[in-house]
């Protein structure tokens, strides 16, 4: 019996494999999110509003999904202005009402100098950078669902639910399959797979204590996976097996 909430959120689409995907989530009944990048947005705008026209959200990925850390204040604001000009544009040609204005940090980096190590104590954040991105996204009228069914205290501590800009609580790190270096072992589509069964994997945006998580813990999970050419042919793989565990895909609270 399923009886574990997810909620699925996918990074840097539009690419080749996009429509794909959204054909096998909407086959699977599997509702998602689709943080996606501007300036590929432009590339495939077809596919964007078929995909808002099947009831999947679009929400903000930056225009280049540069590390927010390694560029100025003014071109923070422009990545994420560019690109909710985009999704506004794309939502108005599909008709269809934009149910909410959702963002996601490139690599889960915040654009405080922390480099997306979240959890890592002895990483001192930038406030100042911190607080200007957060006020660009507020005045945008950009939010966070309150995501209250997920209840791990290694998010609370952190303060990701206070933020406007999303984070998650697992990553499925597919995208290591096509590194020079695969971070953390994830070479293959079978080290995924594998994880996938473990209680507590390990995170790599730093140390997240000893909490049960995952399948373990009964909290609800924001799932990430990427929308990447290297790895399209494994995406509906990957989707079978997230569908065989005890979880239950649920629509965002909007």
């Amino acid at each position: 019996m399923k009886n574990k909430t997810a909620y699925l959120t996918i990074d840097d689409s539009p690419t080749s494999g996009f429509r794909d995907k959204m054909t096998y989530l909407n086959k699977k009944n599997i509702p998602a999110v689709f943080f996606c990048i501007g300036q590929l947005m432009e590339q495939r705008p077809n596919e964007i509003i078929e995909c808002i026209q099947k009831g999947f959200i679009i929400a903000n990925h930056s225009y280049t999904h540069p590390a927010f850390s390694k560029i100025s204040l003014e071109q923070a604001k422009n990545e994420i202005e560019k690109t909710d000009e985009i999704i506004e544009s794309l939502y108005q040609k599909a008709k269809v009402k934009r149910p909410a204005k959702w963002f996601r940090f490139p690599y889960g980096d915040k654009g405080d100098l922390k480099n997306g190590e979240v959890f890592s104590l002895w990483k001192r954040g930038n406030k100042k950078r911190k607080n200007y991105i957060q006020k660009v996204l507020k005045d945008l009228g950009y939010t966070q669902p309150a995501f209250a069914n997920v209840t791990y205290n290694f998010m609370r501590k952190a303060n990701l639910f206070e933020d406007i800009d999303w984070s998650w609580t697992f990553d499925v790190m597919e995208w290591s399959i096509n590194q020079k270096k695969p971070t953390q072992g994830i070479k293959d589509l079978e080290s995924v797979i594998t994880r996938l069964s473990k209680q507590r994997p390990s995170d790599c945006r730093g140390f997240l204590g000893f909490e049960k998580r995952w399948l373990a813990s009964p909290s609800a999970e924001v799932i990430l996976l990427h929308d990447h050419e290297a790895t399209n042919q494994s995406f509906n793989t990957i989707i079978d097996h997230l569908l065989d565990l005890n979880l239950s895909f649920e629509d965002l609270p909007t």
